[in-house]
């Protein structure tokens, strides 16, 4: 595997981390700072929804009744949030010279153009993934294509197909539950992907009985499915499965975050709160 070090991060959601630019950018560079002294190429994932408080807490909070006063609000929010993403995520790509899957956040899927400049190309609100080059280029944006029942507001993204050709190997991305789907696999796996980066966030206590098989528990099921992922594939050897924890909205988010080869967990976090760096250096 060309990659040499990889870094999952599980992080916790506090909206004290995202009341401004700075505190954000703080935020993410303690969470990045385990590559440090570390061989490249390196390859480094945060969870799914790590960028969303920032549309609900930079600068003041947003609160339900002011959608009332000022239905547009929203969307100047996304804007100021996604451009505070962008700008912190490339600096951290370049500052510790990763690759990086940003996490996602909530917001429109903004477009680069000469005479326009930053644009938003619908203003209709997905659940996207940003993934940058060590010099702080994005080289994709990935909306998550199978939605949730809190997400259905959103729109369903379309497959890519969501692979990125780096120098230093075939990455793919599916959104948490993106990757439960078979036909996204094989779909990867038979384009070359040789590492899937499934950034995720579970809103669901980890230790609840699992909905579909109630003697067992939902964190078992879990980290049982991410073991079995990769088996038999052509391609695939490595997957990154960083997670989110906290509250976002009313919900509370656990998840055990993972680094897995082939019907095996390579790393596995401590517990499903909390932060924690998963990193792994291959030989």
């Amino acid at each position: 595997m060309p990659f040499r070090t990889l870094l999952a991060v599980q992080a916790e959601a506090r909206p004290e981390f995202y009341r401004t630019e700075e505190a954000f950018q703080e935020r993410v560079f303690a969470l990045l700072r385990p590559l440090e002294g570390t061989p490249s190429p390196r390859l480094a994932a945060f969870p799914e929804l790590f960028g969303l408080p920032l549309l609900l807490h930079l600068e003041e909070d947003l609160h339900p009744k002011d959608l009332l006063r000022a239905p547009l609000l929203p969307w100047r929010r996304a804007r100021r949030a996604y451009e505070v993403f962008h700008r912190t995520m490339a600096e951290a790509a370049r500052a510790f010279a990763t690759y990086l899957l940003a996490g996602t956040l909530l917001s429109p899927p903004y477009e680069e153009e000469l005479s326009r400049g930053r644009f938003a190309r619908t203003p209709l609100f997905q659940n996207l993934a940003l993934f940058f080059n060590p010099r702080g280029r994005l080289l994709a944006q990935v909306p998550k294509m199978e939605l949730t029942p809190p997400e259905r507001w959103l729109a369903r993204g379309r497959f890519g197909p969501h692979l990125v050709e780096t120098q230093a190997g075939r990455v793919g991305i599916l959104i948490c539950l993106d990757g439960f789907f078979e036909r996204h696999l094989a779909r990867l796996d038979a384009l070359g992907a040789e590492v899937l980066l499934q950034p995720s966030a579970n809103p669901a206590p980890w230790d609840r009985p699992w909905p579909w098989d109630r003697r067992r528990k939902e964190g078992e099921v879990w980290l049982a499915s991410a073991r079995e992922r990769l088996l038999g594939r052509e391609h695939l050897r490595l997957l990154l499965n960083p997670m989110l924890n906290g509250q976002i909205l009313g919900l509370t988010f656990e998840g055990q975050s993972g680094i897995y080869a082939p019907g095996e967990a390579l790393l596995l976090a401590q517990a499903p709160v909390g932060d924690e760096a998963l990193l792994h250096i291959l030989p």
